[in-house]
């Protein structure tokens, strides 16, 4: 049974949303927490299992561990790093109780959160290849240290800019622009039509194109199958009248192209890792 660190018996007062703890990290046996935690490597290496995948880790490595995931640290060699932890209502006020870093993100950065289309940042290993989180982190690490006046809220500007930095390169690469004319003109046939039947035989066989070919070429230079892009840009469609419309669940799902509420439902969920009646409560409480 893994142990499980509890912030309260890590907190200095009650008060406390957010701990900055630089730390040289030995081995450690897996181990769970009621808390979120950013990571980030400083210096030395380690093995690091997270959710039962292996890394290596090096200086310039950051993570972040959701609530209830188990991680732990072996082979440690002069392993530094500075640990954030942080409970979700330093990020917002109306996500406490939030247990689900999906659910955090959603919650504080819907707009950012939708383009990188549910991909998440937890339990995943990032590389800071230009130092940018290392400088926020160390200001955070400064700003704890001294606790002037304000420090809580530049802890939570610098956490969220964290949290921007690290969506931003999870924008999958599918959103690069195409290179070739003909993929470009996929990407607008299913842009117009994809609140009907959209298919790519219909594309291929009004502009004598080979499927195979268009197929083929479609993954290498959109990262997804013309299926999975009208899925994409239908559920982005969804968001958008879910956040800003009164339209009922249903009727959302007939405005984007699926006569199924079932199968819209499950492909929504998969896709933003929250139902859609959840995402709108959760832009609902955005706007409050």
């Amino acid at each position: 049974m893994e142990n499980t660190l509890i912030f309260r018996d890590l907190q200095e007062d009650d008060s406390e949303k957010l701990i900055m703890m630089p730390y040289k990290q030995d081995d450690l046996l897996p181990h769970r927490h009621d808390f979120f935690e950013l990571a980030y490597i400083t210096g030395g290496t380690a093995r690091h299992t997270l959710e039962g995948q292996v890394h290596e880790l090096a200086a310039g490595d950051y993570f972040i561990v959701d609530y209830g995931s188990i991680h732990g640290y072996e082979r440690s060699r002069g392993l530094t790093l500075i640990n954030c932890l942080f409970l979700p209502e330093i990020v917002d006020e109306t996500l406490q109780g939030c247990r689900r870093f999906d659910t955090l993100l959603q919650g504080c950065l819907i707009k950012y959160y939708r383009m990188s289309l549910g991909q998440t940042g937890v339990n995943r290993i990032f590389r800071d290849t230009d130092g940018r989180i290392l400088r926020l982190m160390t200001e955070m690490l400064e700003e704890y240290r001294q606790k002037k006046v304000g420090f809580n809220q530049i802890l939570k500007l610098k956490l969220v800019e964290i949290l921007l930095l690290t969506l931003r390169g999870l924008i999958p690469e599918e959103t690069r622009r195409p290179r070739s004319t003909m993929i470009r003109e996929v990407l607008q046939f299913v842009d117009s039509h994809y609140q009907g039947s959209v298919t790519l035989g219909d594309f291929c066989e009004k502009n004598h194109y080979s499927m195979p070919y268009i197929s083929r070429r479609f993954r290498q230079e959109v990262g997804l199958t013309v299926r999975e892009y009208v899925q994409k840009v239908r559920v982005e469609k969804s968001c958008s009248l879910l956040a800003d419309s009164d339209l009922r669940i249903f009727e959302v799902a007939q405005a984007v192209g699926y006569e199924d509420i079932k199968f819209f439902n499950q492909v929504f969920k998969r896709l933003m890792q929250v139902s859609p009646r959840e995402y709108r409560r959760l832009c609902m409480n955005r706007r409050d």
